[in-house]
């Protein structure tokens, strides 16, 4: 039976579906909390979640063509995403944290940008940058966001009790969004065939129903509470 007999029409459909619902209903109350002046961080961060589930997922299902790297890339950003949505989900008071990352994020590429710097770059831009590094650390203050480094796919997995799939899966993802030894020295067939490639777009179809299941029963939690 071929891939495409299996995960697709109706069940791409009923997948796509339920995931843009999700993303609607979070987005709606997301809204209305803003509008309030509320502050729910883990709301905001699963609704993030969601809608950047929803671009991978487009990807995964419009690139089934495309070379296997893309739909590898897709596959493993999946699993984070799955990953991160079960920390959260299993522990409300990370949202917030994971919202933290943003800013520190920030801070590193602009570091990173200030450290890249040139004979020919303006002392206007450094200065922007620089300003732009202490109007984030100010704001994190201002919010009482505690500086926090990402979390580490390793550190997540063992967080949510999925080492096992971690160890199985993860690793694969890795030789497929390297230049690993595996693709610079193979042949494009025996890395890039049928079989390989069917079994990342299926992970990246398990997953992304795992994270419509995680954040539906969270909100559902939340509802009865």
């Amino acid at each position: 039976m071929k891939f495409e007999n299996k995960v697709s029409g109706k069940f791409t459909d009923d997948v796509n579906e339920s995931l843009r619902k999700l993303i609607s209903t979070l987005n709606e109350k997301a809204s209305a909390l803003v509008q309030k002046e509320t502050h729910d961080y883990t709301l905001f961060a699963l609704r993030a979640l969601a809608s950047y589930t929803g671009t991978l997922f487009e990807r995964l299902i419009s690139h089934e063509d495309f070379p296997i790297e893309y739909n590898a890339i897709s596959a493993r950003n999946l699993f984070e995403s799955y990953l991160l949505v079960a920390y959260i989900t299993g522990t409300p008071s990370k949202g917030k944290e994971f919202l933290s990352q943003k800013a520190f994020d920030e801070i590193e590429i602009n570091e990173g940008f200030l450290a890249l710097k040139i004979e020919t770059t303006s002392k206007a831009s450094i200065k922007a940058i620089r300003d732009r590094i202490h109007y984030i650390k100010e704001l994190m203050k201002e919010n009482d966001f505690t500086p926090s480094k990402h979390w580490t796919v390793s550190y997540l997995a063992q967080q949510t009790n999925n080492k096992v799939e971690y160890e199985a899966f993860f690793k694969l993802y890795s030789k497929y969004i390297h230049p690993s030894s595996w693709i610079v020295n193979s042949i494009n067939n025996e890395y890039d065939n049928p079989v390989f490639k069917d079994i990342f777009i299926s992970q990246g179809y398990i997953f992304t129903n795992r994270i419509i299941q995680l954040i539906s029963k969270y909100q559902d939690q939340q509802t009865i509470a």
